[in-house]
């Protein structure tokens, strides 16, 4: 049974706000409370001059860099859309729903760090405002918690180096405390991970479809 619903309408809409209440699991309680155990513990200890003296200039540094433009919301935001409109119109089910599950998730994640930097109002290492939670960071690990889900531990392994790098690079430029980047990637983990929640045993997936007069939301149900 197919069905359309444009992009316009509440359908999509719907699949954030229960993604929102799918957040409130005993599995997220978990992981945020050991995000907020390490936060504190590396809040400690923090040296965000070491970081830059360790990290800026070693062999890695290229890989850093990589981080910083991979964490990038301009990046992450295309690529998710692109899967899902590529899937769509290639009848990829699996590619679209990934792309799906990635914009949900990155509007949350979005939503979440957005809302963290102008509660904390936490002033970065360099001077510049706005700096907790790291939303580089947040970005790259709900892009890992969306792979681990649909791609198991290859996903999760490709998908967490990313996020390290990530955060390393972040550090290295001198823009987060460490205390930063270890809030953003649980905020991105916890939020990845309960978007692509059904992946495993999804019998649904919305796809993008190009008609004559637009683009409209479809869903396939079997």
């Amino acid at each position: 049974m197919n069905f359309h619903v444009s992009l316009a309408q509440n359908a999509s809409w719907g699949d954030l706000v229960d993604d929102g209440e799918a957040l409130f699991t005993t599995e997220n309680a978990w992981w945020l409370l050991g995000g907020v155990g390490a936060t504190f513990l590396v809040y400690e200890f923090e040296d965000p001059e070491g970081a830059v003296r360790g990290l800026d200039g070693s062999f890695l540094d290229p890989l850093f860099d990589f981080g910083n433009i991979w964490g990038d919301i301009r990046v992450q935001a295309p690529l998710a859309v692109g899967s899902w409109a590529v899937g769509s119109w290639q009848d990829n089910a699996k590619l679209a729903q990934v792309g799906y599950d990635l914009t949900r998730g990155l509007l949350l994640t979005y939503g979440v760090t957005s809302a963290g930097k102008l509660v904390f109002q936490r002033t970065r290492p360099n001077g510049d405002a706005y700096s907790f939670p790291s939303g580089h960071t947040a970005t790259a690990f709900t892009t890992a918690g969306v792979l681990s889900r649909h791609y198991g531990p290859w996903g999760t392994a490709a998908g967490v180096s990313l996020g390290v790098l990530t955060a390393l690079g972040r550090m290295e430029e001198n823009k987060h405390y460490a205390s930063d980047v270890v809030a953003g990637a649980t905020i991105g983990w916890i939020i990845g991970r309960t978007v692509g929640r059904q992946a495993l045993n999804r019998d649904s997936a919305w796809q993008l479809v190009p008609t004559g007069h637009g683009v409209v939301l479809v869903g396939r149900f079997h």
